[in-house]
C-alpha cells in the first residue's frame, strides 16, 4: 500500500499542476480576446449608411452606389428609410465599442429626410456626423449642429426635392445643389446619376479610410 503521506503530497502536486494549467489557459484566452478586440477596432471603418426612399423601388440607384463604394474599399449598409431608429442605435453602440469613428449618412427621398432625424438623435448622444448626402428630400429639413458637412441635391423647380437649412447653431458646411437644369433628371432617378455617384464617393472618401484590401463584390 502507498503511505497516506505520499498520497497526500501527490494530490497536492497534482492540484497545483492543474490549477497552474487552468490559469495559463485563462490567461491565453484573455490575451487572445484582447488581441481580437484590438484588431476589430482597427478594422472598423466607421458607420456608412444609405437610406432608401418609400417602397425602396424608387431608390434603385442606391444599391449601385453601395457597390461603387465597396469597390473603393468602403463598406456601406443599405437600409429602408423606416429603419432610421435602428441605424441611430447601432451608431451609438458602435461609438461605445469602437470609440470615435466616421459617421456618414446618405439618403434618397424619405430616406434623405430621415438622415436628418438620425443626426438629431445622435446629437442627443454627443455624436458628430461627418457627412450627410441628400438626394431630393421630400421636406425642407433643418440640419443640427453636430453635422460637419451636408451635400443636398434638390430641385428649385420642375422636380420634387427641398432645400436644407442649418439650425441657428449650425457651423458646418451646407451645400444645396439645384438640379433643376439637368435634362431628364427628377425625383425618382436623381439617385441613379453616375455623375452624382462620383461626387458622393469622393466626398465619402474624405472621411472614411478605405479598407487595405477590397473583397470581390458579390
Amino acid at each position: 500500500m502507498i503511505p497516506s503521506s505520499i498520497s497526500l503530497r501527490f494530490c497536492l502536486v497534482l492540484a497545483i499542476v492543474l490549477c497552474t494549467g487552468i490559469r495559463a489557459d485563462a490567461s491565453q484566452r484573455a490575451v487572445a480576446d484582447d488581441t481580437y478586440a484590438v484588431a476589430a477596432k482597427a478594422a472598423f471603418q466607421g458607420d456608412v449608411y444609405i437610406l432608401s426612399g418609400g417602397f425602396s423601388v424608387f431608390s434603385a440607384g442606391l444599391d449601385k452606389l453601395r457597390v461603387e463604394l465597396k469597390e473603393k474599399g468602403v463598406t456601406a449598409s443599405l437600409v429602408s428609410y423606416q429603419g432610421w431608429r435602428g441605424v441611430a442605435q447601432t451608431i451609438v453602440e458602435h461609438r461605445q465599442k469602437y470609440g470615435r469613428t466616421p459617421v456618414v449618412i446618405i439618403g434618397h427621398s424619405l430616406g434623405a429626410n430621415n438622415a436628418i432625424l438620425i443626426a438629431n438623435a445622435l446629437k442627443k448622444k454627443g455624436i458628430r456626423v461627418d457627412l450627410i448626402v441628400s438626394f431630393a428630400a421630400t421636406a425642407p429639413m433643418m440640419v443640427p449642429s453636430n453635422v460637419r458637412n451636408v451635400v443636398n441635391f434638390y430641385f428649385k423647380s420642375g422636380g420634387w426635392g427641398h432645400v436644407f437649412k442649418g439650425e441657428s447653431d449650425f457651423a458646418g458646411a451646407l451645400n444645396n445643389k439645384d438640379m433643376s437644369t439637368q435634362p431628364g433628371m427628377g425625383h425618382f432617378n436623381l439617385d441613379d446619376s453616375p455623375e452624382l455617384h462620383d461626387q458622393v464617393v469622393r466626398n465619402v472618401l474624405r472621411y472614411v479610410r478605405p479598407a487595405k484590401s477590397t473583397m470581390a463584390v458579390r
